[in-house]
């Protein structure tokens, strides 16, 4: 007897999988079956149907591209969840049901009220229910970014939405882990600019946007420690006596293309790339003397 299997109802699975179904985890298959059912889902879509969360979805996509099952470009991408095109604006009877039967979501909205004293509106719980229903964020990495910012005295429904949807694109923020992991890389940046204010005598001032962005990227994009940018400032008032941030950035910048995270490093030069060379002058201190002189 002939069975009619229509192409649509069909799920197609490359012959690689068989390869990998024993090593495979419940988590793995789950991801590998919604997608190549679902191929122009999102990580969030995928982690809502499943019932995992969007990083077990993240890393099931990269076992089984580690396979050779996914390619780059077959990834699940994340929601842009900033387009406004997407925003939701729930009606009230989808928010009472969450509110009364997702203990989750429930959670987050009694943990924003009590931290933002006041009850929230229905504007509230539908920003609130779209960052937990369509971008997916777990409900401890809202109330932990609810936190966040009320600690910085950002007590506003609006600007932990913003905030929230920041760390999600920008920083890959979603999950409690990597929420702690972003609010202890800024609480060192913060610490360190303090201990910079004060070796440069700077008071209480507001930064400038250009010292800002310096500082931002010293201490976030590069990651130099306190210790080495203080030696970059000790090293340009040697060479030129004076501050001067274009001069300072200027070194900062060569030790980060070279690699240099410690003062070891700095001192040392780039011996391992030079080994087995002779060279007549010091190249760190041809190139200082060279900036010194454009500076004069």
């Amino acid at each position: 007897m002939a069975i009619k299997t229509p192409k649509d109802n069909l799920i197609l699975l490359p012959k690689e999988v068989l390869e990998k179904l024993r090593g495979a985890s419940a988590e793995e298959l789950k991801t590998l079956i919604y997608l190549f059912a679902e191929p122009e889902s999102t990580a969030s879509d995928a982690a809502r149907e499943t019932g995992l969360t969007v990083a077990q979805v993240e890393a099931a996509c990269a076992f089984w591209r580690g396979a050779g099952v996914f390619a780059d470009a077959a990834q699940p991408k994340k929601k842009v969840a900033s387009d406004s095109s997407a925003y939701r604006n729930y009606d009230s009877a989808t928010l009472s049901d969450a509110v009364e039967n997702n203990g989750d979501f429930a959670l987050v909205c009694q943990f924003a009220g009590e931290r933002l004293g006041k009850q929230l509106n229905k504007n509230d719980l539908s920003t609130l229910f779209y960052l937990f229903d369509y971008v997916g964020l777990p409900a401890p990495v809202i109330c932990g970014i609810t936190e966040y910012c009320c600690a910085k005295e950002k007590k506003s429904i609006q600007y932990i939405f913003k905030k929230s949807l920041s760390l999600y694109e920008d920083e890959g923020v979603d999950s409690y882990d990597k929420l702690e992991a972003y609010i202890a890389r800024m609480e060192a940046i913060r610490s360190n600019i303090g201990q910079l204010r004060r070796l440069f005598g700077m008071g209480e001032r507001a930064l400038t946007p250009k010292e800002e962005k310096l500082y931002n990227c010293w201490f976030g994009e590069w990651g130099f420690s306190f210790e080495m940018v203080k030696l970059a400032y000790e090293k340009t008032v040697d060479n030129i006596s004076k501050l001067d941030f274009k001069y300072m950035n200027s070194i900062l910048r060569r030790w980060h293309e070279s690699g240099y995270e410690t003062e070891e490093d700095v001192n040392s030069g780039d011996s391992a790339k030079n080994s087995g060379t002779q060279s007549s002058f010091d190249e760190d201190e041809f190139i200082e003397a060279a900036l010194a002189k454009g500076f004069e």
